[in-house]
C-alpha cells in the first residue's frame, strides 16, 4: 500500500524520535506487536498530522485501518513530497482563515457579518472578527480571529502554527454546525486542499515481500 508520513526535519519521527532512513531502507516492528506497527496517513488523515517533512511511504501487507491513519508492520519511505514546504503551509493557514471567515458569517449578527464579510485580508480579518466593545464577541467571531491569527505566523513558524489554525477551523464548523460530523467534514475539505496543493493522489505500487527488513 502506498501511503503518507509526516516527519520532523531531518526524517525524524516526532513520537519516537527515529530516524527514518532516506535510501530506502525497509523498517518494521515485530508482526504481534500491532502497537508499535508503523503509522502512516492515507489522504483523507494528512490534516490530522501535519509536519515539518511530507514523504510517500510504502506499507506491507497486512495493513490495519483505524480511524485517522494506517498500521503495518514494514514500511519504506520512497521520497520527500518537496511541494510541502513553508510556503505551502502558509497558504494551507490562510486557506483555513478564509474557511473560517466563511463559515462563520451566516451565525453573525448582521453589522458584524457585513464587517467580516469585507475582510479579504488576514489582519482585517482579525480586526472585524474583533471588535472590542463592552460586549464579548461570539464564539464563532473569536475562532475566526484565532485562525487569522495563528495563519500570520504561518509559514515562518514551526508546523505546529498552520496545524493549530486548521484545528480551530474544524472546532468552528462543529459549533456552527452538527457537532462531529461538521468537524469531520471541515477536515475532508482540509484534506482535499492538501491533496489539490501538493499534487497528491490515491495509487496502489507493488509491495516488495521479499525486501530485508530493519527494525526500530
Amino acid at each position: 500500500m502506498i501511503a503518507w508520513k509526516f516527519l520532523a526535519e531531518g526524517g525524524i519521527a516526532p513520537f519516537t524520535g527515529f530516524r527514518w532512513p532516506a535510501d530506502g531502507g525497509w523498517v518494521g516492528a515485530p508482526a504481534e506487536r500491532s502497537d508499535v506497527w508503523i503509522h502512516a496517513c492515507r489522504l483523507r488523515d494528512l490534516p490530522h498530522w501535519l509536519g515539518a517533512e511530507l514523504w510517500t511511504v510504502e506499507l506491507t501487507e497486512p495493513v490495519q485501518e483505524r480511524r485517522y491513519q494506517v498500521v503495518a508492520p514494514r514500511g519504506r519511505l520512497l521520497g520527500r513530497v518537496t511541494a510541502w514546504d513553508g510556503a505551502a503551509a502558509g497558504a494551507y493557514a490562510r486557506a483555513c482563515a478564509l474557511r473560517a471567515r466563511d463559515l462563520a458569517l451566516p451565525h453573525l449578527e448582521p453589522a458584524l457579518r457585513d464587517a467580516l464579510a469585507g475582510a479579504a485580508e488576514l489582519e482585517a480579518i482579525v480586526a472585524a472578527a474583533s471588535p472590542g466593545g463592552p460586549e464579548p464577541a461570539p464564539r464563532a467571531a473569536l475562532l475566526v480571529a484565532d485562525a487569522a491569527r495563528y495563519a500570520l505566523r504561518a509559514g515562518r513558524a514551526p508546523v505546529a502554527v498552520p496545524a493549530t489554525a486548521a484545528y480551530i477551523v474544524a472546532t468552528l464548523a462543529s459549533t456552527v454546525g452538527d457537532g462531529l460530523a461538521a468537524f469531520e467534514a471541515e477536515r475532508a475539505w482540509q484534506a482535499r486542499w492538501l491533496e489539490e496543493r501538493l499534487g497528491l493522489a490515491d495509487r496502489a505500487a507493488p509491495l516488495d515481500a521479499d525486501a530485508p527488513v530493519g527494525f526500530a
